[in-house]
């Protein structure tokens, strides 16, 4: 079996956890809201390659997704453990709107708001706080962005230092 590489520009979605009934479903885990899975019409599976979602649906407190790489059982057990990826431009378009203008907490206190997203190799959010803009990693781990609010906890030490490229008092 030849290892399929992930593509550029595709992040982590999640990952397929056990089969799930006798029509090829998996249950899938992923921190992604589910107004973004539930949009997902295309995945990047590790070691597989890209895969069509037939289905996803939510059984209790699960999400299960039906995948073309799965038409049965045998198939779907195939694809067990297996990381799941996204295109980033599909995040961008899913996810963009909707955080634009939330507020951002840093370590639990007010902080800013987020003002734009500057796409690229790696999605940065653009936050307006104290006079400046910060340029933080869409994904990074200290970024929590939730429905609400965008939330910034254990930064590392001098970052925002580093990402205020831009002074807004001049």
């Amino acid at each position: 079996m030849s290892v399929k590489k992930i593509p550029e520009h595709y992040r982590y979605l999640g990952r397929l956890g056990k089969t799930y009934q006798l029509k090829g479903g998996l249950r899938l885990y992923s921190d992604m809201g589910d107004e973004i899975l539930f949009k997902l019409e295309r995945i990047f599976i590790e070691n597989v390659g890209e895969s069509d979602v037939r289905e996803i649906k939510e059984v209790g407190k699960e999400i299960i997704i039906y995948l073309t790489h799965a038409l049965s059982v045998e198939q779907a057990q195939r694809l067990v453990n297996k990381n799941l990826y996204v295109h980033s431009e599909f995040l961008s378009k899913e996810v963009a709107p909707d955080v634009i203008g939330l507020p951002v907490f840093l370590e639990g206190q007010s902080f800013g708001h987020v003002v734009d997203i500057q796409e690229g190799l790696q999605d940065l959010l653009i936050i307006e706080a104290l006079g400046k803009e910060y340029l933080l990693p869409f994904e990074a781990p200290y970024v929590r962005i939730e429905e609400d609010a965008v939330y910034l906890e254990d930064i590392p030490e001098g970052l925002l230092e580093l990402s205020s490229p831009i002074n807004l008092n001049l």
